[in-house]
């Protein structure tokens, strides 16, 4: 038996005195389950935080970790596989411990049991849940496409019968008060599950416990179909302002609904595909992909950006007399295309915004154009008046030929430049679309090249009038 003075404890702050308690704690307890102690090992755990548990879990050995998964009571193994890192899970829960895993998933309800299965690799989870209760419910919603509103619904969501009271609901939220996130109303559907309306919580509140549910339900409920794409549900919720949507069937049958923290969920994907896309990254792609992952996801746009800087230099290229003529204007080409560049990316930035909170081209589309034209000229203006400051306070030190040419050259090629990167970048969004295209794919990549090329073009068309 190994003996220590006192039991193990973590050190859930920071610094380097935890790090040092941390790892002699997981010494220890790696100690004990080597040697097979898994009585004092539990008495030891039974007095740390889950939180902590789930930290230990990522500093043991897998084989110590495994054994330790076996080891624990299904309820704490139940809250440690809830919390784990995806790829964690994989490692953890192999064919020796797939039976426990079965066992644990049978202990939960379909919400939860999905939100862990989901995690896991696809075609494990499907093994997984081979012989459930739920398997044939289980097995649809692994299927279901990431981008679905029924990727994101609760199925066991509060409902009210139609026949039913006041009373009766308000007895139901306070029975289900720990697993309400968010409540705002509570959705009525009769015996064959078929949505009827919706009650508020107001009128459930200012109503007495035997009215009847018929009396006080609204029959406008806002609902989406399980095949909604979750891009268009987070916009009806935003343009509706409310934080609960009903998710029905073909058939009009309640299936499920989408609560405050689903919303936030969707929220956070499609912010987190937009950075990608505007990356000129897959939305596919995550921290831990393998390094032909990375390539087969990153290279067709690093080869999207050669092209068109492939074009850029083309057109300088259509211009070597220009250059052969005036070597310097070779000087100010990053100037104009880091320019384009920037205006661009941020005017695209904002139309992606607008068009989230559900603005169209029918909708608010000119005067936002207009707006950003107008911005356009005023940066255009002030950039390109600082740049041809700065090229006639140069001129002053080293020998420039014909600097005021030269200067109201970059003012106007700027100013240009500025306009054209704010026209498309404003524009491009919304034309993607409506083409049904993803509009983050305007930022970028694509913007940025194709403000280069004409950035090039504009700013050799201007030399070519002002200075050669």
């Amino acid at each position: 038996m190994i003996e220590t003075d006192a039991p193990p404890l973590w050190d859930a702050t920071e610094g380097e005195n935890a790090d040092a308690a941390n790892a002699a704690a997981t010494k220890a307890i790696s100690a004990m389950i080597k040697a097979g102690e898994r009585r004092r090992v539990l008495t030891v755990l039974d007095r740390w935080q889950p939180t902590d548990i789930l930290a230990l879990f990522m500093r043991l050995r897998s084989k110590h970790a495994r054994r330790l998964l076996e080891w624990l009571p299904d309820e704490a193994g139940i809250g440690i596989l809830s919390e784990l890192d995806p790829r964690l899970r994989a490692l953890l829960v192999e064919e020796k411990t797939k039976a426990k895993f079965r066992k644990l998933i049978g202990n939960l309800d379909q919400d939860r049991a999905l939100a862990l299965l989901e995690g896991l690799p696809h075609d494990y989870a499907l093994d997984i849940v081979t012989g459930d209760p739920n398997e044939a419910a289980l097995r649809e919603a692994l299927e279901t496409d990431d981008d679905m509103a029924a990727a994101h619904m609760l199925r066991g969501i509060l409902t009210a019968r139609e026949d039913g009271t006041v009373g009766e609901v308000i007895a139901e939220i306070r029975a289900r008060s720990d697993q309400i996130d968010r409540l705002e109303r509570v959705y009525v559907i009769d015996a064959q599950q078929t949505l009827k309306g919706c009650v508020r919580l107001r009128d459930l509140l200012l109503n007495d416990d035997d009215t009847p549910i018929a009396q006080v339900m609204e029959q406008n409920a806002v609902v989406v179909t399980a095949e909604t794409d979750q891009e268009d549900v987070l916009a009806l919720a935003k343009k509706k302002r409310i934080h609960n949507i009903a998710v029905v069937d073909a058939a009009g049958r309640l299936i499920g609904g989408i609560t405050p923290r689903g919303l936030r969920r969707i929220a956070r994907e499609e912010a987190e595909e937009d950075m990608l896309l505007m990356g000129g990254v897959s939305p596919d792609a995550t921290a831990f992909d393998r390094p032909l992952q990375i390539v087969r996801r990153r290279l067709p746009w690093i080869l999207g950006g050669l092209i068109g800087s492939s074009i850029a230099a083309t057109v300088i290229g259509s211009y070597e007399q220009a250059l052969a003529e005036a070597a310097i204007l070779a000087s100010f080409i990053p100037v104009v295309m880091s320019t384009a560049g920037n205006v661009g990316i941020q005017a695209s930035t904002m139309s992606i915004q607008a068009i989230g909170n559900g603005m169209s081209l029918r909708g608010d589309f000119l005067p936002r154009l207009g707006r950003e034209m107008l911005a356009a000229v005023m940066n255009g203006l002030l950039v390109g008046s600082v740049v041809g400051a700065l090229v006639l306070l140069a001129s002053m030190l080293f020998p420039i030929p014909s600097p005021l040419y030269l200067a109201l050259t970059c003012l106007f090629a700027i100013l240009l430049v500025t306009i054209l990167a704010a026209t498309l970048g404003t524009l491009v969004p919304f034309v993607l679309k409506a083409l049904k295209f993803d509009p983050a794919v305007a930022t970028g990549i694509f913007i940025t090249t194709t403000n280069d090329v004409f950035g090039v073009l504009v700013f050799f068309t201007v030399a070519s009038v002002f200075y050669l």
